[in-house]
């Protein structure tokens, strides 16, 4: 049986953006939820999930924040994850975010601070287990240096292209890496 694919999008995006759409597309039994701004309701909504339908049923794919959540998703239920232009140190990262985040696809907004960013840290995995991550890196991404990820998931599957962007350009060229990763 296929493993269903569970997409966490990023930090000002939905389950059925640009990525979640095309995983839609090519995994017709994908799961792509909107997940809560709150990191803890986030991992709490995901785990939920995994709960339901078994970690052993599921492949995590996770971009950006997405990617963050998905790596402790994965190293805690030993779960494979694909993570495209992951998050690696999100408490660093979105501290410049503070503020009112304005969500583009649903012209929704919530209130980002120094609590949420802080509570990000309880989510970090230092050690990366080797196996469970494939790693989808573009060099153009402007939002976060892909060599960061590409250091911190160094003895994993990692894919660095050229050029691209934090969107992941092309991103429907991964689809069989992705379904093959997954099973």
């Amino acid at each position: 049986m296929a493993k269903i694919l569970l997409y966490l999008h990023g930090f000002r995006s939905v389950g059925l953006c640009y990525k979640g759409k095309q995983i839609a597309s090519f995994a017709p039994n994908s799961l792509t939820p909107n997940l809560p701004y709150v990191p803890s309701l986030a991992i709490a909504y995901v785990e939920s999930i995994i709960q339901k339908i078994g970690a052993q049923n599921l492949c995590l794919i996770g971009s950006s924040l997405g990617g963050y959540y998905a790596t402790y998703l994965a190293d805690k239920y030993a779960i494979k994850a694909v993570l495209i232009n992951p998050v690696v140190d999100a408490y660093v990262t979105l501290l410049p975010a503070i503020g009112r985040i304005l969500v583009p696809y649903s012209g929704e907004s919530f209130f980002w601070d120094l609590s949420l960013v802080e509570s990000l840290k309880q989510y970090y995995v230092k050690n990366i287990k080797n196996g469970l991550y494939c790693v989808l890196l573009q060099k153009g991404d402007k939002v976060l240096d892909y060599r960061i990820a590409q250091l911190h998931f160094k003895d994993c599957k990692c894919v660095v292209e050229e050029g691209g962007s934090h969107r992941f350009e092309n991103f429907l060229n991964q689809k069989e890496r992705i379904l093959a990763w997954a099973n």
